[in-house]
């Protein structure tokens, strides 16, 4: 989380603007076939952090998708399918 004044002049992308026109991120692909949300509240926030550590560590271990979502809170506790889904968004992401 930052300060809103803190990102004046800088790019800013959001969870619309993961998608290439109608190709999505394959972040938010991994997400939909894992149903890796419920309610949705939190999608965002998850959809966004994955896709920043996946640039960073593309490979990672379950113990390093926790971590990395460890900001994050599910309020319906799907943790178990969103884990699920940053773990396929990694291997699409390789071409695996």
């Amino acid at each position: 989380m930052t300060l809103a004044i803190r990102a004046d002049g800088k790019s800013v992308k959001t969870v619309e603007g993961l998608a290439e026109g109608a190709k999505l991120h394959p972040v938010q692909e991994a997400f939909i076939e894992k149903d890796g949300y419920q309610c949705g509240f939190c999608s965002p926030g998850f959809l966004m952090t994955t896709s920043a550590f996946l640039a960073k560590n593309p490979a990672p271990t379950l113990d390093e998708i926790k971590q990395a979502l460890s900001g994050n809170l599910c309020r319906c506790g799907n943790y178990a399918k969103i884990y699920q889904a940053v773990d396929a968004a990694a291997k699409k992401m390789k071409g695996a």
